[in-house]
């Protein structure tokens, strides 16, 4: 018979009770000691999906406008050409100039051109030098002398000669007819130089401004004409 039947204990396997053959019964009888075990099974919280945290980066665009100076290089200046039109006169000689004329040269400028009158001597001669009109005649010959022009500068001075006034000797060899190519002068023609008076005329392609001036180391009378 089965344990709980008040019968002596009958050492049913597993029983903690007493068994056969140690005097008892078991006390109230012999209980099969069911263990219940129960088993809990506890669900551990998920774990949560890891947070990825995504580093954001915001970059900035600094966009820089460079504005390149503009330098204006201002070009040559030309200074205005003075002058006019008027008669220019000396009516003093001053020291010992001339009256040995050496040379006549040009000079090309960007708004004048000039003529140079170099002389012996030093100090300044009588002179007197304007705009006049043809027919030009040479006091010694009385001959007529063409120029060539539309408007002429009469070119008169005193002492003036090509010669030496000592013994008669030339001293300037140049042309006495001269085209020095630049604008407005067509010509310069020698006239005369009769009694150490000498004259030139310088043909231009129109009437224009005029300055004169005399330079020394050499002696020099230097007309400036516009262009």
């Amino acid at each position: 018979m089965g344990c709980g039947s008040g019968m002596a204990c009958q050492g049913c396997p597993g029983c903690p009770g007493i068994g056969p053959g140690d005097g008892g019964n078991g006390g109230s009888g012999c209980f099969e000691r069911l263990r219940r075990t129960t088993t809990t099974t506890t669900t551990a919280d998920a774990p949560k999906p890891e947070e990825k945290k995504v580093e954001t980066t915001t970059t900035t665009t600094t966009t820089t406008t460079t504005t390149a100076a503009t330098t204006t290089s201002a070009g040559p200046t030309t200074v205005a050409f003075g002058g006019d039109t008027d008669d220019k006169t000396n009516e003093t000689i001053v020291g010992e100039p001339g009256p040995t004329l050496t040379d006549v040269r040009f000079g090309d400028h960007d708004n004048f051109v000039r003529v140079v009158f170099e002389f012996i001597g030093e100090g300044t001669p009588l002179y007197e030098i304007g705009y006049a009109d043809p027919p030009f005649v040479g006091g010694g010959s009385g001959e007529q002398v063409s120029v060539l022009g539309s408007a002429f500068i009469r070119v008169g001075v005193f002492p003036g000669a090509r010669y030496d006034v000592d013994d008669g000797t030339l001293v300037y060899t140049g042309d006495t007819k001269l085209d020095p190519g630049f604008d407005p002068i067509v010509e310069v023609q020698f006239v005369d130089d009769f009694e150490a008076s000498m004259v030139w005329v310088i043909g231009l392609t129109a009437e224009k401004r005029f300055t004169v001036d005399v330079l020394q180391d050499p002696l020099r009378l230097v007309i400036d004409i516009g262009k």
